[in-house]
């Protein structure tokens, strides 16, 4: 260290710490009332005590010395290595580069149409990222999904089979379930069953069957005779809705002529009042006019509930003569 100093023209601190340590040893700085011998041994252990520490310190300069130089180095090492492997990176690349450029060839192969699986481009199609498989390999991988498929296959139609046999089995349950609920239906209707004379008649009876012909001819000739009643039945109410056609033809002619006489009569009726009026006002004095005027006042208006008391018993007899004139259909057993 202090010839490290001594090269770099700076004084050595060591030095000059000894050189004050030398001038502390002097018997200047002796107490008086210290005796020399003990004065020698303090100066000589204080001078061992300072040249230990000297040596620490020194040893601990010089172990911070290397340790920088060591992470210098190591530095500087981490730097080589990684320029080594960018370098050796490199090189790959430029060998992998080499050998694309040896065997990654554009060569032109003669396909046939179903053995290219890349899709069309918009004008043309690109074959970057294509591969070139065997056809081996392509059959043996179109074998192994036929295989598979066949597989599947065979196993939907095992479960299709499986549950239509379970379908199958709940519809026949069903069925048994339903002819169990006819039979008990068919049970208690014949255990309710009235035993009539005609149902002992049918079940003591051998010859069945020319007895149901009998009934059988018997209804026949009722369904004929009642179709010729009905035939006779329709022609009488045709004729009867022709005559009440003609009746409401008539009806509707005598209206109207009660319609324009009950007009007449209602004109006459005002013509009448307005004579009245006339008379009354030609007639009667001036000092009895308004006695007057409330007698023929009187009288008309009784004239007049007489004349609408008869108008409201004609207009009643037109109703009644309307309502004759709707034909009245009886139901007839």
């Amino acid at each position: 260290s202090s010839g490290i100093n001594a090269e770099y023209g700076v004084e050595d601190p060591d030095k000059l710490f000894l050189e004050a340590m030398a001038e502390l040893d002097s018997e200047v700085h002796k107490p008086e009332i210290l005796q020399d011998d003990i004065w020698d041994r303090f100066v000589e252990a204080r001078r061992l005590k300072v040249d230990s520490e000297l040596k620490v310190k020194h040893h601990s300069q010089k172990i911070q010395d290397l340790n920088s130089y060591l992470q210098r180095k190591l530095e500087e090492d981490d730097s080589i290595k990684s320029k080594i492997e960018k370098t050796f990176q490199h090189l790959n690349e430029l060998r992998d580069r080499k050998l694309k450029f040896l065997m990654n060839l554009e060569i032109q192969l003669l396909l046939k149409q179903g053995q290219v699986e890349v899709d069309p481009g918009v004008f043309s199609t690109k074959f970057d990222n294509a591969l070139l498989i065997h056809r081996s390999v392509i059959e043996d991988l179109n074998s192994q999904i036929v295989t598979l498929g066949e597989g599947k296959v065979t196993a939907m139609i095992d479960c299709k089979d499986y549950y239509k046999n379970i379908h199958l089995l709940e519809w026949e349950h069903e069925k048994m379930q339903m002819e169990a609920e006819d039979l008990n239906t068919k049970t208690r209707d014949v255990q309710t069953l009235r035993v009539t004379k005609e149902l002992q008649v049918f079940l003591f009876e051998e010859n069945n069957a020319q007895r149901m012909q009998k009934e059988i001819q018997t209804l026949e000739k009722t369904i004929k005779l009642n179709e010729n009643m009905h035939q006779r039945k329709s022609l009488d109410k045709k004729r009867i809705l022709d005559r009440l056609n003609r009746l409401i033809k008539e009806r509707e002619l005598e209206c109207s002529v009660l319609d324009a006489e009950l007009k007449e009569l209602a004109v006459s009726l005002v013509e009448r009042q307005q004579i009245q009026e006339a008379c009354v006002a030609d007639l009667v004095p001036a000092a009895d006019q308004r006695m007057k005027d409330i007698v023929a006042r009187r009288k008309l208006v009784d004239l007049a509930k007489s004349q609408s008391q008869e108008v409201a018993v004609l207009r009643a007899e037109v109703e009644r003569l309307r309502m004759k004139t709707f034909p009245a259909l009886v139901q007839h057993n």
